[in-house]
């Protein structure tokens, strides 16, 4: 294997296909608001802000300000840690719920669409190298403690 040239041609693909990538990731609806939604209802507890913050890669900021959105939309709501009430948890509201619900059979259904357009031996082969490399993706931007 030219680990160099399948690295290219996968970059190149990533350039010249970021029209269609980042309308996978609208569709998915994993950016903002709809990111937390469906990230809380995805874990099925209550978080802390900072988990959320790094588990979708976004600022304590960003993450402050979509909360405020979440919360007045009475979608989320937050509750002090019962061992330590400076601290709060996340969680959704049954509407909340219900939003994130929807959406993430929005996104299941896109999903499914385009799979659908495989061969059953493509699509097996292609959740098996894209579930590979986001696993060797994770372990590059984040190293195991030594």
């Amino acid at each position: 294997m030219d680990a160099m040239k399948y690295g290219e041609a996968l970059w190149t693909m990533h350039l010249e296909h970021m029209r269609a990538m980042d309308e996978i990731v609208d569709r998915g609806c994993v950016r903002g608001e709809s990111g937390v939604l469906l990230y809380l209802y995805h874990v099925g507890r209550p978080l802390y802000p900072g988990e959320l913050t790094e588990k979708l890669g976004l600022t304590t900021g960003r993450i402050a300000n979509i909360l405020k959105v979440l919360e007045k939309a009475s979608l989320i709501v937050r509750t002090p840690d019962a061992d330590d009430k400076r601290r709060v948890q996340v969680a959704l509201t049954p509407a909340g719920e219900a939003a994130a619900l929807q959406r993430n059979a929005e996104a299941v259904a896109f999903h499914a669409h385009i799979v659908s357009r495989l061969k059953p031996e493509e699509a097996r082969s292609f959740m098996n190298a894209i579930g590979r490399m986001t696993e060797l993706m994770e372990s590059e931007l984040r190293p195991e403690a030594e």
